[in-house]
């Protein structure tokens, strides 16, 4: 499981970092998108570390993340309300797609993704 949760972390830092580039050259709908790849994957690490399930679901996230993590819930529900306005046009529900909401999530996600990379150092002096 511990190969799982790398390709997990792996996938939210390349996301992440592909969200902070196309948010500097002012691509909000890609940045958006990624920045909510980057959030899910580093959250699933979160869950799997906490849980130890290979397998998160969509469902699982949105019930069992609020437990563990308030915070990281919250980052996840604002960063797929900006990528289904980015991706599907679909009108915000929490917060509206610019870019001062888009350079916070990226700060909330970015938070979450090294928070996700502690908890993988963390299973991993555990398990020797």
């Amino acid at each position: 499981m511990i190969g799982e949760i790398k390709k997990d972390i792996k996938r939210a830092k390349d996301a992440l970092e592909s969200a902070e580039r196309n948010f500097k050259e002012n691509d909000m709908l890609t940045a958006a998108n990624r920045n909510f790849v980057a959030c899910e994957n580093a959250v699933y690490v979160l869950l799997k570390s906490k849980f130890g399930s290979s397998s998160v679901s969509r469902m699982k996230i949105l019930t069992r993340l609020k437990e563990i993590n308030p915070k990281a819930k919250e980052a996840y529900d604002n960063s797929y309300d900006l990528r289904v306005q980015a991706d599907y046009g679909r009108k915000a529900r929490m917060l509206p797609l610019n870019k001062g909401n888009m350079e916070k999530s990226l700060k909330d996600v970015k938070e979450i993704v090294k928070n996700a990379a502690k908890a993988i150092d963390e299973a991993k002096e555990e398990t020797g």
